[in-house]
């Protein structure tokens, strides 16, 4: 699978009457970008967000980061934290 069509599918599937969350041709952009400017040491999700909150040019990808920290990872986790 391509960025681009990730992109596309990640801005489809946020899309609500017609209006999305994030623009996908622009998060592509954004992710080009953003990988000449982090730094080099290996960074999680959780440290670029943290990087990223005091810019305002990756408005795409702060939107995906804090999408990709809410959502959990399986359907199991979700309901282990909800009986508990």
């Amino acid at each position: 699978m391509t960025l681009e069509s990730c992109c596309s599918n990640f801005e489809h599937a946020l899309k609500h009457n017609e209006k999305s969350d994030i623009d996908g041709r622009e998060l592509i952009v954004e992710l080009r970008s953003l990988k000449d400017i982090l730094p080099g040491e290996e960074m999680g999700p959780i440290e670029i967000l943290r990087f990223l909150k005091g810019m305002s040019c990756f408005p795409n990808t702060i939107v995906a980061c804090r999408i990709l920290l809410t959502i959990p990872v399986t359907i199991a986790s979700a309901e282990r934290s909800f009986s508990s």
